[in-house]
């Protein structure tokens, strides 16, 4: 099991670093980045990782200059839906050297950094890092055992260290749960958050907590997406229900955030991801293509990218 080992082997970026200094790195490094859009999600199995690499692509065939982290750290799949096979990997001594994509697109993952096939990444929590011991500093691992970080801890050194230069926006694909949220937003400034949820009430009930945490933490959600409200019926040209559909809207009403799309169900979506094609490039002319390309022009307009700092290397 390997935990950014790779990362950790030159200290630049220990754990040692209190957070204040990692947040200062990470505002530098982020420097040169116009906008910075997290994707999140209460709920797993949603399509967020989906959403995030049509969305990134879409702005890219505009034009824009777009970078993702796969912040998914033990079940990346950036990579694999744009079609990027395993490169060559190189220890980091420098810093993170971001692979090259489809359209420009610029991609950090845990699965592209150095030392093979990226085995899972054992978590704990930094509460159980903090009290380790009475001193007050995170335990040592024993050597048999595998080293363990906090998620925070994880994401803090790859945004530390990946070299993103000069680019319009930054996607962040979060990992699956609010928690993540408010770990991403504990280490770097979020321009706005893009929520992905389903039709149901127990989903409604998460999005409702997510919009509570996005204002108590300061990240505010910009935008929902409600993915697989139905299926397109050919046979009575309709779109049937998944779900026993909450009230998404209401919740959404009450908080003063934008629902950007209502996504049907599209097997080619699926298909696409697995065939790593990019479903906008391929079926952009569909009604679901053309909705994503919309969803991509609607958070250009809601989060505009800043002048980028002209002195910022690319």
């Amino acid at each position: 099991m390997r935990i950014f080992s790779d990362i950790e082997s030159d200290g630049s970026v220990g754990s040692s670093v209190d957070l204040a200094d990692a947040r200062e790195r990470i505002r530098t490094n982020l420097s040169g980045v116009g906008a910075t859009i997290a994707l999140a999600s209460a709920r797993g199995g949603v399509g967020k990782s989906m959403l995030a690499v049509n969305i990134a692509a879409a702005l890219a065939m505009k034009g824009r200059k777009v970078a993702i982290v796969d912040a998914d750290l033990n079940s990346p799949s950036i990579a694999a839906m744009l079609g990027m096979k395993p490169q060559r990997r190189h220890p980091m001594i420098e810093g993170i050297e971001l692979a090259a994509g489809p359209h420009g697109l610029r991609i950090v993952s845990s699965d592209q950094l150095p030392g093979g096939e990226a085995p899972p990444i054992s978590f704990v929590d930094d509460h159980d890092q903090i009290n380790g011991n009475n001193a007050g500093e995170p335990v040592a691992p024993a050597p048999t055992r595998p080293v363990e970080l906090s998620y925070r801890e994880a994401l803090k050194r790859i945004l530390a260290q990946s070299q993103f230069g000069n680019v319009d926006f930054l996607i962040i694909d979060l990992a699956t749960g609010l928690d993540r949220l408010y770990s991403v937003a504990s280490i770097a400034a979020l321009d706005g958050v893009l929520l992905l949820s389903q039709p149901s009430a127990q989903d409604t009930i998460a999005a409702r907590h997510a919009m509570k945490i996005g204002r108590a933490i300061g990240a505010p959600i910009v935008g929902i997406v409600e993915n697989m409200v139905g299926f397109n019926c050919d046979g009575c040209r309709a779109v049937r229900p998944l779900w026993p559909e909450g009230d998404l809207h209401g919740v959404a009403r009450e908080a003063a955030v934008p629902i950007l799309a209502r996504l049907a169900f599209e097997p080619r979506l699926a298909d696409s991801n697995d065939r790593g094609v990019l479903f906008v490039r391929e079926y952009g002319s569909t009604p679901t293509g053309k909705v994503l390309a919309d969803i991509a022009g609607q958070l250009e307009a809601i989060v505009p990218a800043r002048t980028r700092a002209a002195d910022t290397p690319v």
